[in-house]
């Protein structure tokens, strides 16, 4: 069965994922015990509207006759993986944000769950990486990545403060 993504759809992806992630970390950030997890879930929303508006201008710069043109993959690999990401993608398969993070119950669950969320995130945009052509937004994908990255070392030292943390 053919599976085809056009630039457009993986783009359009991508906003979903990151509009989810804002959502998530604006719940969570109402919900987090700890000023430190808070403000850290404060940022990361910020930081997932800046990916919102890169993904819209990526989408935007497409050109009409390859917005809607197909990948070049004769095997169906790359369009069944991204597929496969975006749908195991935490933030993409959970439909309810706020539900999500009220099921967060301590900071470690906020983070872990954010945790999750960035890793996915890498491996989604990764395979997006490959999907997209030089000049068409690889770049910026390549930016993003980085990016995840960094959310991801901020979430691990946050969790790692937690946890050598002593109790008062």
């Amino acid at each position: 069965m053919e599976q085809i993504l056009t630039a457009d759809e993986i783009f359009g992806i991508g906003i979903e994922i990151e509009k989810n992630g804002c959502l998530f970390y604006t719940a969570a950030a109402s919900t987090a015990a700890g000023s430190s997890v808070k403000k850290l879930m404060h940022e990361l929303a910020l930081w997932e509207k800046k990916h919102i508006a890169v993904f819209t201008s990526l989408r935007a710069k497409l050109q009409p006759q390859t917005k809607n043109e197909n990948l070049y993959d004769p095997n169906d690999e790359l369009a069944l993986y991204l597929k496969a990401t975006a749908d195991s993608h935490v933030f993409i398969k959970n439909s309810n944000m706020e539900a999500l993070a009220a099921g967060c119950k301590t900071a470690v669950d906020i983070l872990n769950m954010a945790l999750s969320f960035e890793k996915d995130s890498v491996v989604f945009y990764a395979s997006v990486r490959e999907a997209v052509a030089e000049g068409a937004g690889r770049a910026e994908v390549e930016q993003l990545i980085h990016e995840e990255l960094t959310h991801i070392g901020f979430i691990t030292r946050e969790l790692q403060k937690i946890s050598t943390a002593k109790p008062v």
